[in-house]
Protein backbone atom coordinates (compact mmCIF):
# COMPACT_ATOMS: atom_id res chain seq x y z
CA UNK A 1 0.00 0.00 0.00
CA UNK A 2 1.04 3.77 -0.54
CA UNK A 3 3.83 4.84 2.20
CA UNK A 4 1.52 7.78 4.33
CA UNK A 5 3.63 10.58 5.36
CA UNK A 6 2.91 10.77 9.30
CA UNK A 7 -0.50 12.14 10.00
CA UNK A 8 -1.46 11.48 7.08
CA UNK A 9 -3.68 8.70 5.80
CA UNK A 10 -6.65 7.90 3.51
CA UNK A 11 -9.18 9.90 5.83
CA UNK A 12 -7.22 13.05 5.70
CA UNK A 13 -6.33 12.47 1.84
CA UNK A 14 -10.44 12.34 0.87
CA UNK A 15 -11.19 15.03 3.20
CA UNK A 16 -8.19 18.26 2.28
CA UNK A 17 -7.09 16.79 -0.99
CA UNK A 18 -9.13 14.83 -3.08
CA UNK A 19 -10.26 17.09 -6.13
CA UNK A 20 -9.14 19.70 -3.99
CA UNK A 21 -5.10 20.42 -3.80
CA UNK A 22 -2.47 19.12 -4.97
CA UNK A 23 0.26 17.23 -2.90
CA UNK A 24 3.00 15.43 -2.79
CA UNK A 25 4.11 11.92 -1.28
CA UNK A 26 7.50 11.48 -1.10
CA UNK A 27 9.07 7.86 -1.20
CA UNK A 28 5.44 6.65 -1.03
CA UNK A 29 6.04 3.94 -3.66
CA UNK A 30 9.47 2.74 -3.48
CA UNK A 31 8.56 -0.89 -4.91
CA UNK A 32 8.40 -0.34 -8.85
CA UNK A 33 9.64 -3.80 -9.81
CA UNK A 34 8.53 -5.31 -13.14
CA UNK A 35 7.52 -1.68 -15.29
CA UNK A 36 8.46 -2.38 -18.80
CA UNK A 37 11.89 -0.54 -19.54
CA UNK A 38 11.94 1.90 -22.31
CA UNK A 39 12.84 -0.85 -25.07
CA UNK A 40 10.18 -2.95 -23.77
CA UNK A 41 7.85 0.19 -23.84
CA UNK A 42 8.67 0.90 -27.76
CA UNK A 43 7.60 -2.11 -28.36
CA UNK A 44 4.52 -1.85 -27.33
CA UNK A 45 4.19 1.32 -29.38
CA UNK A 46 5.09 -0.90 -32.13
CA UNK A 47 1.95 -2.57 -31.85
CA UNK A 48 -1.58 -1.61 -33.67
CA UNK A 49 -3.77 -2.21 -30.46
CA UNK A 50 -1.78 -0.52 -28.36
CA UNK A 51 -2.82 3.63 -28.24
CA UNK A 52 0.80 5.84 -27.94
CA UNK A 53 2.40 9.30 -28.76
CA UNK A 54 5.23 11.03 -29.30
CA UNK A 55 5.26 14.93 -28.35
CA UNK A 56 8.26 16.59 -29.26
CA UNK A 57 9.24 20.32 -28.89
CA UNK A 58 10.22 22.59 -26.48
CA UNK A 59 8.54 26.08 -25.22
CA UNK A 60 9.98 28.16 -28.16
CA UNK A 61 9.02 26.10 -30.48
CA UNK A 62 6.06 24.65 -29.48
CA UNK A 63 5.40 20.89 -29.49
CA UNK A 64 4.05 18.33 -32.08
CA UNK A 65 2.64 14.98 -31.97
CA UNK A 66 2.45 11.66 -33.54
CA UNK A 67 0.14 8.92 -32.80
CA UNK A 68 1.08 5.20 -32.84
CA UNK A 69 1.39 2.53 -34.37
CA UNK A 70 5.31 3.67 -34.80
CA UNK A 71 7.97 1.41 -36.83
CA UNK A 72 11.26 0.17 -34.63
CA UNK A 73 13.22 2.13 -37.14
CA UNK A 74 11.38 5.43 -36.19
CA UNK A 75 13.03 5.33 -32.89
CA UNK A 76 16.32 4.84 -34.21
CA UNK A 77 15.98 8.41 -36.32
CA UNK A 78 14.79 10.34 -33.07
CA UNK A 79 16.72 12.74 -31.57
CA UNK A 80 19.13 12.44 -28.28
CA UNK A 81 16.48 15.05 -26.43
CA UNK A 82 13.60 16.84 -26.41
CA UNK A 83 10.92 14.27 -27.11
CA UNK A 84 8.68 12.18 -25.01
CA UNK A 85 6.61 8.42 -25.07
CA UNK A 86 3.15 7.81 -23.70
CA UNK A 87 1.79 4.78 -23.75
CA UNK A 88 -1.83 4.54 -22.68
CA UNK A 89 -3.99 1.57 -20.55
CA UNK A 90 -0.30 -0.30 -20.39
CA UNK A 91 -1.88 -2.61 -17.46
CA UNK A 92 -4.24 -4.33 -19.72
CA UNK A 93 -1.47 -5.13 -21.99
CA UNK A 94 0.79 -6.21 -19.24
CA UNK A 95 -1.69 -7.43 -16.60
CA UNK A 96 0.81 -8.04 -13.66
CA UNK A 97 1.14 -4.33 -13.74
CA UNK A 98 -2.09 -4.21 -11.82
CA UNK A 99 -0.22 -4.29 -8.73
CA UNK A 100 0.49 -0.95 -9.39
CA UNK A 101 -3.21 -0.20 -9.45
CA UNK A 102 -4.10 -2.10 -6.75
CA UNK A 103 -1.84 0.53 -4.68
CA UNK A 104 -4.88 2.81 -4.85
CA UNK A 105 -7.69 0.86 -3.76
CA UNK A 106 -8.86 3.79 -1.34
CA UNK A 107 -10.39 5.65 -4.33
CA UNK A 108 -13.70 4.00 -5.87
CA UNK A 109 -12.44 1.24 -8.39
CA UNK A 110 -15.20 2.30 -10.72
CA UNK A 111 -13.24 5.54 -10.97
CA UNK A 112 -9.98 4.29 -11.99
CA UNK A 113 -9.07 4.78 -16.13
CA UNK A 114 -5.48 3.07 -16.59
CA UNK A 115 -1.91 3.27 -16.25
CA UNK A 116 0.02 5.33 -18.47
CA UNK A 117 3.82 4.97 -18.34
CA UNK A 118 5.83 7.57 -20.20
CA UNK A 119 9.80 7.72 -21.37
CA UNK A 120 11.07 11.26 -21.65
CA UNK A 121 14.65 11.59 -23.25
CA UNK A 122 16.16 14.63 -21.72
CA UNK A 123 14.46 17.93 -21.71
CA UNK A 124 11.27 15.77 -23.38
CA UNK A 125 7.94 17.33 -21.55
CA UNK A 126 4.42 17.82 -22.79
CA UNK A 127 4.38 21.29 -22.34
CA UNK A 128 2.42 23.37 -19.52
CA UNK A 129 -1.46 21.61 -19.70
CA UNK A 130 -4.32 21.33 -16.83
CA UNK A 131 -6.27 17.83 -17.20
CA UNK A 132 -9.67 17.47 -16.87
CA UNK A 133 -9.53 14.43 -14.44
CA UNK A 134 -7.42 13.20 -11.24
CA UNK A 135 -3.85 12.01 -11.64
CA UNK A 136 -1.32 10.20 -9.76
CA UNK A 137 1.77 10.88 -11.14
CA UNK A 138 4.70 8.24 -10.00
CA UNK A 139 8.49 8.29 -10.78
CA UNK A 140 9.86 5.45 -11.55
CA UNK A 141 13.07 6.18 -13.05
CA UNK A 142 15.67 9.58 -13.77
CA UNK A 143 14.64 12.60 -11.57
CA UNK A 144 11.76 14.96 -12.77
CA UNK A 145 10.81 18.64 -11.64
CA UNK A 146 7.20 19.70 -12.00
CA UNK A 147 5.88 23.02 -11.74
CA UNK A 148 2.38 23.97 -10.88
CA UNK A 149 -0.48 26.72 -10.81
CA UNK A 150 -3.20 25.20 -8.55
CA UNK A 151 -5.65 28.01 -9.71
CA UNK A 152 -4.10 29.32 -13.63
CA UNK A 153 -6.84 32.10 -14.43
CA UNK A 154 -5.94 32.35 -18.42
CA UNK A 155 -6.76 28.71 -20.32
CA UNK A 156 -6.32 29.24 -23.82
CA UNK A 157 -3.38 27.85 -25.46
CA UNK A 158 -1.09 28.01 -27.59
CA UNK A 159 -1.63 28.21 -31.89
CA UNK A 160 1.19 26.30 -32.93
CA UNK A 161 1.36 23.29 -30.76
CA UNK A 162 -0.63 19.83 -31.43
CA UNK A 163 -1.61 19.29 -28.25
CA UNK A 164 -3.29 21.76 -25.75
CA UNK A 165 -0.36 23.35 -24.34
CA UNK A 166 -0.81 26.71 -22.18
CA UNK A 167 -0.20 29.76 -23.41
CA UNK A 168 0.63 31.46 -20.26
CA UNK A 169 1.87 29.49 -17.60
CA UNK A 170 2.53 31.15 -14.03
CA UNK A 171 3.62 28.42 -11.99
CA UNK A 172 3.57 28.99 -7.86
CA UNK A 173 4.60 25.86 -6.80
CA UNK A 174 7.99 23.40 -7.38
CA UNK A 175 8.39 19.76 -7.05
CA UNK A 176 11.21 17.67 -7.68
CA UNK A 177 10.57 13.86 -7.74
CA UNK A 178 13.00 11.21 -7.69
CA UNK A 179 11.72 7.53 -7.91
CA UNK A 180 9.18 6.17 -5.42
CA UNK A 181 7.64 9.63 -5.09
CA UNK A 182 4.17 10.44 -6.09
CA UNK A 183 2.40 13.71 -7.11
CA UNK A 184 -1.20 13.92 -6.54
CA UNK A 185 -3.06 16.31 -8.65
CA UNK A 186 -6.62 17.23 -8.76
CA UNK A 187 -8.86 18.69 -12.13
CA UNK A 188 -7.74 21.92 -13.27
CA UNK A 189 -4.37 21.97 -11.63
CA UNK A 190 -2.00 23.55 -14.20
CA UNK A 191 1.13 21.25 -14.77
CA UNK A 192 4.46 21.21 -16.22
CA UNK A 193 7.08 18.29 -16.31
CA UNK A 194 10.32 18.32 -17.35
CA UNK A 195 13.77 16.88 -16.45
CA UNK A 196 17.48 17.16 -18.15
CA UNK A 197 17.98 13.26 -17.82
CA UNK A 198 16.07 10.20 -18.85
CA UNK A 199 13.29 9.52 -17.01
CA UNK A 200 10.09 7.17 -16.65
CA UNK A 201 6.76 8.39 -15.42
CA UNK A 202 3.69 6.36 -13.93
CA UNK A 203 0.26 8.27 -14.46
CA UNK A 204 -2.63 6.85 -12.44
CA UNK A 205 -5.91 8.64 -14.11
CA UNK A 206 -9.13 8.15 -12.64
CA UNK A 207 -12.21 8.27 -14.87
CA UNK A 208 -14.26 11.52 -14.46
CA UNK A 209 -17.90 10.97 -17.16
CA UNK A 210 -19.28 14.29 -17.81
CA UNK A 211 -23.09 14.80 -18.47
CA UNK A 212 -22.61 15.12 -21.99
CA UNK A 213 -21.24 11.18 -21.92
CA UNK A 214 -24.77 10.48 -19.71
CA UNK A 215 -26.76 12.05 -22.14
CA UNK A 216 -25.45 10.54 -24.83
CA UNK A 217 -26.05 6.95 -23.37
CA UNK A 218 -29.23 7.89 -22.33
CA UNK A 219 -30.40 8.86 -25.79
CA UNK A 220 -28.86 5.21 -27.21
CA UNK A 221 -30.45 3.82 -25.10
CA UNK A 222 -34.15 5.76 -25.79
CA UNK A 223 -33.50 4.59 -29.17
CA UNK A 224 -33.64 0.96 -28.04
CA UNK A 225 -36.51 1.46 -26.35
CA UNK A 226 -38.70 2.64 -28.48
CA UNK A 227 -37.57 6.52 -28.59
CA UNK A 228 -40.56 8.29 -27.15
CA UNK A 229 -41.74 11.38 -29.90
CA UNK A 230 -43.42 14.31 -29.59
CA UNK A 231 -47.20 13.92 -29.72
CA UNK A 232 -50.08 16.73 -29.97
CA UNK A 233 -53.33 15.08 -29.88
CA UNK A 234 -54.84 18.08 -28.33
CA UNK A 235 -53.86 20.55 -31.19
CA UNK A 236 -55.90 23.60 -31.07
CA UNK A 237 -57.07 25.11 -34.20
CA UNK A 238 -55.68 28.74 -32.76
CA UNK A 239 -52.22 27.10 -33.13
CA UNK A 240 -51.40 26.87 -36.57
CA UNK A 241 -50.10 30.15 -38.34
CA UNK A 242 -48.07 28.65 -41.10
CA UNK A 243 -44.70 27.54 -39.61
CA UNK A 244 -44.68 29.31 -36.47
CA UNK A 245 -44.27 27.09 -33.24
CA UNK A 246 -46.72 28.11 -30.76
CA UNK A 247 -46.27 28.40 -27.05
CA UNK A 248 -48.50 25.15 -26.55
CA UNK A 249 -45.64 23.05 -28.56
CA UNK A 250 -43.05 24.34 -26.92
CA UNK A 251 -44.85 23.14 -23.03
CA UNK A 252 -45.65 19.98 -24.72
CA UNK A 253 -42.24 19.72 -26.00
CA UNK A 254 -41.05 20.93 -22.03
CA UNK A 255 -43.01 18.05 -20.96
CA UNK A 256 -41.32 15.91 -23.14
CA UNK A 257 -37.97 16.93 -22.02
CA UNK A 258 -38.52 16.52 -18.17
CA UNK A 259 -40.19 13.21 -18.78
CA UNK A 260 -37.21 11.70 -20.06
CA UNK A 261 -34.37 13.79 -17.78
CA UNK A 262 -36.97 12.60 -14.60
CA UNK A 263 -34.76 9.45 -14.10
CA UNK A 264 -35.15 6.94 -11.34
CA UNK A 265 -32.64 5.76 -9.12
CA UNK A 266 -32.65 2.31 -11.23
CA UNK A 267 -31.99 3.96 -14.12
CA UNK A 268 -29.31 6.43 -12.79
CA UNK A 269 -27.60 2.88 -11.63
CA UNK A 270 -27.96 1.58 -15.16
CA UNK A 271 -26.52 4.49 -17.07
CA UNK A 272 -23.86 5.32 -14.72
CA UNK A 273 -22.61 1.73 -14.44
CA UNK A 274 -23.03 1.31 -18.48
CA UNK A 275 -21.02 4.56 -18.51
CA UNK A 276 -18.52 3.72 -16.67
CA UNK A 277 -17.69 0.33 -18.06
CA UNK A 278 -17.66 1.07 -21.24
CA UNK A 279 -14.34 0.19 -22.78
CA UNK A 280 -12.43 1.65 -25.97
CA UNK A 281 -13.19 0.00 -29.13
CA UNK A 282 -9.94 -1.10 -29.73
CA UNK A 283 -9.24 -2.70 -26.60
CA UNK A 284 -12.91 -4.96 -26.28
CA UNK A 285 -12.22 -8.65 -25.90
CA UNK A 286 -12.33 -11.00 -28.15
CA UNK A 287 -15.76 -13.00 -28.56
CA UNK A 288 -14.89 -16.39 -28.30
CA UNK A 289 -16.24 -18.93 -31.49
CA UNK A 290 -18.14 -20.89 -29.05
CA UNK A 291 -19.62 -20.71 -25.39
CA UNK A 292 -20.35 -23.45 -23.13
CA UNK A 293 -24.20 -24.35 -21.95
CA UNK A 294 -25.30 -23.46 -18.46
CA UNK A 295 -24.58 -26.94 -17.37
CA UNK A 296 -21.03 -27.31 -19.08
CA UNK A 297 -20.12 -24.48 -17.16
CA UNK A 298 -21.96 -25.47 -13.86
CA UNK A 299 -19.96 -28.76 -14.25
CA UNK A 300 -16.00 -27.20 -14.85
CA UNK A 301 -16.77 -24.92 -12.21
CA UNK A 302 -17.38 -27.79 -9.65
CA UNK A 303 -14.52 -30.00 -11.34
CA UNK A 304 -12.18 -26.96 -9.83
CA UNK A 305 -12.51 -25.03 -13.04
CA UNK A 306 -11.24 -21.25 -12.33
CA UNK A 307 -12.56 -18.21 -14.44
CA UNK A 308 -10.71 -14.86 -14.82
CA UNK A 309 -11.56 -10.83 -16.22
CA UNK A 310 -10.14 -9.94 -19.26
CA UNK A 311 -7.40 -7.37 -18.16
CA UNK A 312 -8.94 -4.75 -20.95
CA UNK A 313 -12.36 -5.26 -19.44
CA UNK A 314 -13.88 -2.56 -17.10
CA UNK A 315 -16.82 -4.27 -14.45
CA UNK A 316 -18.35 -2.48 -11.83
CA UNK A 317 -21.66 -3.19 -9.11
CA UNK A 318 -24.27 -1.13 -7.50
CA UNK A 319 -26.22 -2.60 -4.93
CA UNK A 320 -29.99 -1.28 -2.69
CA UNK A 321 -32.92 -2.88 -1.00
CA UNK A 322 -34.42 -4.32 -3.57
CA UNK A 323 -31.82 -4.77 -6.43
CA UNK A 324 -28.42 -5.04 -7.85
CA UNK A 325 -26.63 -4.55 -10.41
CA UNK A 326 -23.52 -6.17 -12.22
CA UNK A 327 -21.40 -4.14 -15.30
CA UNK A 328 -19.07 -5.77 -17.48
CA UNK A 329 -18.35 -3.25 -20.85
CA UNK A 330 -20.82 -1.36 -20.82
CA UNK A 331 -23.60 -3.98 -20.68
CA UNK A 332 -25.52 -4.25 -17.57
CA UNK A 333 -27.01 -7.00 -15.37
CA UNK A 334 -30.16 -6.64 -13.54
CA UNK A 335 -30.25 -9.22 -10.17
CA UNK A 336 -32.08 -9.63 -6.90
CA UNK A 337 -30.23 -8.33 -3.96
CA UNK A 338 -29.42 -10.93 -2.37
CA UNK A 339 -26.62 -11.68 -5.35
CA UNK A 340 -24.56 -8.46 -4.09
CA UNK A 341 -22.01 -11.00 -3.13
CA UNK A 342 -21.84 -12.59 -6.63
CA UNK A 343 -21.88 -9.35 -8.34
CA UNK A 344 -18.58 -7.95 -5.69
CA UNK A 345 -16.88 -11.11 -6.45
CA UNK A 346 -16.79 -10.61 -9.85
CA UNK A 347 -16.08 -6.97 -10.08
CA UNK A 348 -13.20 -7.24 -7.58
CA UNK A 349 -12.72 -10.95 -6.21
CA UNK A 350 -9.51 -12.89 -6.90
CA UNK A 351 -11.46 -16.04 -6.24
CA UNK A 352 -13.46 -16.97 -9.42
CA UNK A 353 -14.09 -20.54 -8.81
CA UNK A 354 -16.88 -22.54 -8.00
CA UNK A 355 -18.14 -20.27 -4.41
CA UNK A 356 -18.58 -17.47 -6.88
CA UNK A 357 -22.13 -19.27 -7.74
CA UNK A 358 -23.31 -19.50 -3.95
CA UNK A 359 -26.63 -17.69 -3.09
CA UNK A 360 -27.11 -16.07 -6.63
CA UNK A 361 -29.14 -17.97 -8.30
CA UNK A 362 -29.15 -16.44 -11.72
CA UNK A 363 -25.24 -15.97 -11.96
CA UNK A 364 -24.65 -18.60 -13.89
CA UNK A 365 -26.78 -17.24 -16.98
CA UNK A 366 -24.73 -14.09 -15.92
CA UNK A 367 -21.44 -16.40 -16.12
CA UNK A 368 -22.01 -17.30 -19.56
CA UNK A 369 -23.02 -13.72 -21.25
CA UNK A 370 -19.95 -13.08 -19.79
CA UNK A 371 -17.67 -15.86 -21.70
CA UNK A 372 -19.81 -15.43 -24.81
CA UNK A 373 -18.61 -11.29 -24.42
CA UNK A 374 -15.14 -12.42 -23.50
CA UNK A 375 -15.15 -10.68 -20.26
CA UNK A 376 -14.84 -13.87 -18.77
CA UNK A 377 -11.93 -16.52 -19.55
CA UNK A 378 -11.17 -20.15 -18.28
CA UNK A 379 -7.82 -20.23 -16.86
CA UNK A 380 -5.56 -23.91 -16.26
CA UNK A 381 -6.80 -25.53 -19.07
CA UNK A 382 -10.13 -25.24 -18.46
CA UNK A 383 -11.65 -24.02 -21.45
CA UNK A 384 -10.92 -27.33 -23.06
CA UNK A 385 -14.41 -29.32 -23.45
CA UNK A 386 -15.91 -31.62 -20.80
Amino acid sequence: MIRWPEGLGTDAFLRDHWQKAPLLLAGAIPDLDRLPSPEELAGLACEAEVESRIISGDEQSGWALRHGPFEEDEFLRLPETGWTLLVQDVEKHLPHLGRLLAEFSFLPGWRLDDLMISFAAPGGSVGPHVDAYDVFLIQAAGTRTWELDPEPGDLTCRDDSDVRVLRHFRPSIRHQLTPGDVLYLPPGVAHFGHSTEQSVTCSVGFRAPGVSDLLALASRMCEESGNPMYVDPDLEPGEVEGSRISSAALRRFGRLLASASRATDERLEELLGRLVTEGKPWLLPDRPESVPGLDQIRQRLAADGRLTRDPASRFAWAAGDARCWLFADGAAWALPAAAARFCSLLADGRRLDHKLLEGADNGLAVVRDLLANGSLSWIDGTDEAV
